[in-house]
């Protein structure tokens, strides 16, 4: 089906406003544009991006993770860049201020009690916020005890039957892991 990609925001001044692709899902009019257009896949990782199908950037069904590979209803794809902070700590001192004024603004209004209890939540949360340590990404180790270059297995997958010599790579048709608790001296 040939339909009509729209980008907005930077992705529009650096690539282009809209192309016309023949394409089923958001996959492959994403993997169409990364090989016309270089730096493009690079741009997709790294930004975030609203995505809508239908007539406008506003109207329409609204795409999650889950609805990128499946095919998609006719109309129009907009890519639409959403707008990041500049991240650092400047959530947690507006989280602050917002609550102080939220809790002073409790003594004017009739009935204040929630008004200040939600104040100074806030107001604690963007202190906690200040004062927590950033978490570190910290590499993971991967496993290749179930998934790897040899093994890949999944729950309901099939078993090969082979007749015949065959050089192949094993699957695991069963596994279990036992753990005991041992002091050493047995």
């Amino acid at each position: 089906m040939l339909r009509t990609v729209h980008l907005y925001g930077g992705m529009a001044e650096q690539f282009g406003p809209s192309f016309r692709l023949a394409v089923r899902s958001l996959a492959e009019a994403v993997r169409a544009l990364g090989c016309q257009l270089p730096g493009f896949r690079q741009a997709i990782e790294q930004g975030r991006f609203r995505v809508t199908c239908g007539p406008s950037r506003r109207r329409g069904l609204r795409l999650d993770n889950d609805l990128i590979g499946f095919g998609l209803p006719e109309g129009d794809l907009h890519i639409v860049p959403v707008v990041r902070g500049a991240g650092g700590k400047g959530g947690s001192v507006g989280k602050i201020i917002i609550g102080t004024l939220m809790a002073v603004a409790s003594f004017w209004v009739p009935g204040g009690a929630f008004l200040m209890s939600a104040g100074v939540s806030l107001a604690l949360s963007g202190a906690s916020n200040l004062l927590a340590p950033k978490k570190r990404n910290e590499p993971t180790r991967k496993s290749y005890m179930f998934t790897g270059a040899d093994g890949t297995s999944e729950q309901g997958g099939g078993v090969p039957l082979i007749i015949g010599t065959c050089m192949v790579s094993p699957i695991t048709v069963s596994a279990g892991v036992t753990t005991s608790d041992s002091n050493g001296f047995t």
